[in-house]
């Protein structure tokens, strides 16, 4: 069996984040840990931005891991500053000064690992022509792929892409030199690729859409592997108080594409009616714009009916999916949804918007509503709240399909079928 070097850059370029628990870096601890488990040949390895080039290392595993599932077993203060290796498009100055202050970023970055990395920690190792998969950020692919291209490296690299989300109208105007740098790390990414993993089948359509649009060089092979569903509860503490009264419990939601404005809305609909308004709990990062809509004077007749839950750890997450009467995820478009997949593998209804990749998630275990209509949500929320029978049945069901449910063991194996075929 062929080695597969799995990249861990991704958690030790983001260590320390308040972000480690979601999204991507979440995605490649789990399939980590999944690995290191697993009978496959797999080594670990990071990208030092220090040395432009990879080194191998050890990582720790379950109880010995700082969260309890997975690290890259380097110290915290060894991280690197970051400094983007290429740019979309030509800027004079910029492009004369880039060679320097990379190597002024490069000295800083170089003098904190030795400081921090214990000698033996890590070992030298040469990926051209090894397998190489990434299920990390495009942006720290390229910087390391630029690297490996300078050194005349060449993997036979495999990496999963996320979504295309910044190149839609949800991305916020503010944020268009993200999408421009965006949509230049994914282009270095795919002209590198042996063949393309995407988390979902949407994602997949989504990539080969925009390339037949033009927008997107020409592809490899593309293969859909579908994240888990699953949650892996954590050891670590719960500093938690739960409302006495059934909650709502949103995972993320935010103002714009997360569409945090159907779900308050509908909510306000609920309070015209005369109808029960049911608590809500937002779990995530602080978000000043999130914060600033749900003050608004027109919701101060529901403001005391939501609740900030910052930054909750695993187990909290766990907690607080396990109590709630249903999650709600009212996105536009997401490239998977895993706050829907975790509400149901803990058995919790999961009510979300009528899109393509949520519909993937929840398959028929979940209830949908239409994104652009908060008196749909509101309707399905009341009758979560207030038809009983129609609640235990959707309990009931979650329950038995449970079993259908995919586990991080599921992606880890498809990733490294992936890699043989």
């Amino acid at each position: 069996m062929a080695t597969v070097y799995y990249d861990l850059s991704e958690l030790f370029l983001s260590a320390g984040s308040k972000f480690k628990y979601y999204g991507i870096a979440r995605t490649v601890l789990e399939v980590g840990y999944e690995l290191a488990q697993s009978k496959a040949n797999v080594r670990f390895v990071i990208f030092s931005p220090a040395h432009d080039r990879f080194f191998e290392v050890t990582p720790r595993i379950g109880a010995a891991s700082a969260n309890g599932v997975f690290d890259v077993g380097l110290p915290i203060e060894a991280k690197p500053l970051r400094f983007r290796y290429s740019y979309p498009g030509r800027h004079a100055l910029r492009d004369a000064l880039h060679p320097l202050m990379r190597k002024v970023v490069q000295m800083f970055s170089l003098k904190r690992w030795r400081a921090s990395v214990p000698s033996g920690a890590v070992r030298e190792v040469d990926l051209n022509g090894q397998i190489l998969v990434s299920l990390g950020r495009p942006k720290m692919m390229s910087d390391y792929l630029v690297a490996m291209d300078e050194a005349g490296v060449r993997p036979r690299f495999f990496p999963l892409l996320h979504d295309m989300i910044p190149l839609h109208e949800y991305a916020h105007p503010r944020q268009s030199m993200f999408a421009r740098n965006f949509a230049h790390d994914n282009h270095i990414v795919v002209e590198h690729a042996e063949k393309l993993l995407t988390n979902s089948v949407f994602t997949k359509d989504e990539i080969e859409r925009f390339s037949t649009a033009g927008r997107m060089c020409a592809l490899p092979p593309v293969v859909p592997v579908p994240l888990a569903q699953e949650l892996r509860k954590a050891n670590e503490p719960i500093s938690l108080d739960l409302p006495d009264v059934p909650y709502l419990l949103g995972v993320g939601v935010m103002t714009g594409r997360k569409n945090l404005e159907c779900l308050v809305n509908a909510m306000l609909l609920l309070k015209q009616a005369g109808r029960p308004v049911p608590h809500l709990i937002l779990a995530g990062a602080k978000r000043k714009r999130t914060c600033a809509y749900v003050d608004r004077p027109e919701y101060a007749s529901i403001r005391d009916k939501i609740e900030f839950v910052l930054d909750p750890n695993q187990a909290e997450l766990a907690f607080l999916y396990e109590n709630a009467l249903a999650l709600v995820i009212p996105s536009f478009m997401e490239g998977w949804g895993l706050p829907l997949g975790e509400a149901l593998w803990m058995g919790t209804p999961g009510i979300a918007a009528d899109v393509p990749a949520l519909r993937e998630v929840g398959g028929d275990l979940a209830e949908y509503f239409d994104p652009d209509d908060p008196q749909s949500l509101a309707a399905l929320v009341e009758r979560l709240s207030s038809d009983k029978k129609f609640y235990s049945e959707l309990k009931a069901k979650i329950s038995q399909g449970h079993v259908g449910l995919r586990s991080w063991r599921h992606v880890a194996q498809d990733i490294v079928a992936a890699t043989s075929s």
